[in-house]
């Protein structure tokens, strides 16, 4: 008998294999991919970083990353020789973190509603993971601020329901930018900001010049040219819990560090007949420049 009979052969007819129904969501590298799609379509914040990939994939638990001190120019003389400008630099350094979610399953489950569930945990999993996400990027850039501005120009203590977002907030912020020499481009609000820039004259919604893709990853539009993003991970005040800290930025102004990206991992405990899968990543987050980073606080009723 040919060698390729006898393989043919190897197999029972109804034999259970990885290109089976169903099995795909056994799988761990099936179960990644569902988890980074579920994860992307819920991030906000996270992908407006610039992204270090040095340490993905690569030895090492720390990056160092350098930036230029700005300099400027000087009139001349025409018989004085120039003088050279003093070198600075300024480093940001890069400590990832481990960070995950793990759900338990147990064998009697899986055999009934397979698909379903699978389905449910992935989707579970990927967002739990994008929510973390952009709420420690949203940490970061909330302690790494150089600029605040409160609506009306109250006190942060007695913001009250009338000191909402503005035109004339966002424009105080936009001040404070441009004298650091940065510009506005995003503005991350939460749903309970989100009212009264809707009601702004000038604010386009996203479904008019945007796709699917665009309101999908928070963008609901743009206001005085800045693009518009909302997200439940904007914290409320530490002083004042009905309002909530905006964050208005430039491009640029932080960045992630990526260690390694999501894995996927189960384990069967035999004697209690149950599942367990977890799913990690390591990253750090860290502030850039701060002057590009201005913290709008306002009323969120």
């Amino acid at each position: 008998m040919a060698r390729e009979e006898i393989l043919a052969r190897a197999l029972e007819t109804n034999a259970f294999t990885t290109a089976g129904s169903g099995a795909s969501y056994l799988n761990p590298e099936v179960w990644v991919r569902k988890i980074e799609e579920f994860m992307k379509a819920k991030l906000v914040v996270a992908p407006l970083a610039k992204v270090f990939n040095e340490l993905l994939g690569a030895a090492g638990d720390t990056i160092n990353v350098q930036f230029d001190a700005e300099i400027s120019a000087d009139a001349l003389t025409e018989t004085t020789a120039i003088t050279p400008k003093a070198l600075a630099y300024t480093q940001v350094q890069f400590v990832p973190t481990e960070y995950g979610v793990a759900v338990a399953l147990t064998n009697k489950q899986r055999i009934r509603a397979i698909q379903d569930i699978m389905e449910e945990k992935t989707r579970s999993m990927g967002y739990a993971l994008a929510k973390k996400k952009d709420s420690v990027a949203i940490a970061a850039l909330i302690a790494g601020a150089s600029n605040a501005v409160v609506a009306n120009g109250v006190a942060v203590s007695a913001v009250a329901s009338s000191d909402t977002m503005s035109t004339d907030t966002i424009a105080d912020a936009l001040k404070e930018l441009r004298i650091d020499e940065h510009d506005g481009k995003y503005l991350i609000v939460h749903p309970k900001q989100e009212n009264s820039l809707l009601k702004l004259s000038d604010f386009i919604d996203a479904s008019v010049y945007g796709g699917r893709e665009v309101v999908l990853n928070g963008e609901i539009g743009r206001y005085l040219g800045i693009r518009v993003m909302v997200t439940t991970q904007i914290t409320a005040n530490a002083t004042t819990s009905t309002a909530y800290d905006a964050l208005l930025m430039d491009s640029d102004v932080f960045g992630i560090a990526p260690k390694y990206p999501v894995t996927f991992n189960a384990d069967y405990k035999v004697l209690e007949r149950e599942y367990i899968l977890a799913a990690i990543e390591e990253y750090d987050i860290e502030v850039l420049r701060g002057d590009g980073i201005c913290m709008i606080t306002s009323y969120g009723g």
